[in-house]
């Protein structure tokens, strides 16, 4: 099964197929990074490309400071998950936006927050604990073949042996019950927002 390039881009397979994460929508969406948090920011930035209010629950407010500069008042940087979402979810237009969370914490957010229409929530960890939030989650992005024990503590032994065989730079995408090994696409101007003054992270090949 082949997902189109619908929802919030992620990169492309080895076929060149698009591949994308759940984006907002009429049902909630859920999603799982096991990863560093440079990539829940780059997902924050493409939920604000298509009309999302982003809520960043994080411990390191400066790391967001670039992507704030851009976004203004539709990125709200905090330090819990307690009061969001800070206003209703809505399908993006004049009179509201889609409300979308983006969690760093330790902790997952509740599983619940995602349950409702135009409500993305997302956990970027490297090593999350069992919980509600990541069981049988919507989408489960894994970032490096390092990773492969978490994978496997929280999705299982298939899971951890397609994580193992990431080369460098692919990463591993699960959604509706099916594994996809892709390089991320990131431009040169989401790179420029969300690492200023660093070398482009994760380049893509030629």
């Amino acid at each position: 099964m082949r997902f189109a390039a619908a929802g919030i881009h992620l990169g492309t397979d080895r076929a060149g197929q698009a591949l994308a994460l759940p984006g907002p929508g009429p049902g909630g969406a859920r999603v799982g990074v096991l990863g560093d948090t440079l990539f829940g920011r780059l997902f924050a930035l493409r939920l604000l490309a298509v009309g999302a209010a982003v809520t960043a629950a994080t411990r390191a407010p400066a790391a967001w400071q670039g992507l704030r500069a851009v976004a203004g008042e539709r990125l709200r940087v905090t330090g819990g998950h307690g009061d969001w979402p800070p206003l209703p979810a809505a399908p993006p237009g004049p009179g509201g936006a889609p409300q979308a969370l983006v969690s760093e914490l330790p902790r997952p957010p509740a599983a619940a927050l995602a349950a409702g229409p135009w409500r993305t929530v997302v956990h970027v960890s490297t090593a999350p604990p069992r919980s509600p939030f990541w069981t049988e989650p919507d989408a489960v992005v894994v970032l490096d073949a390092q990773l492969a024990a978490a994978a496997g503590r929280l999705l299982g032994a298939e899971a951890a042996r397609a994580t193992g065989a990431l080369a460098p730079g692919e990463i591993l995408l699960i959604r509706g019950g099916a594994g996809y090994v892709l390089r991320p696409d990131i431009a040169p101007a989401e790179n420029a927002v969300l690492t200023p003054g660093l070398a482009p992270t994760r380049p893509r090949p030629a």
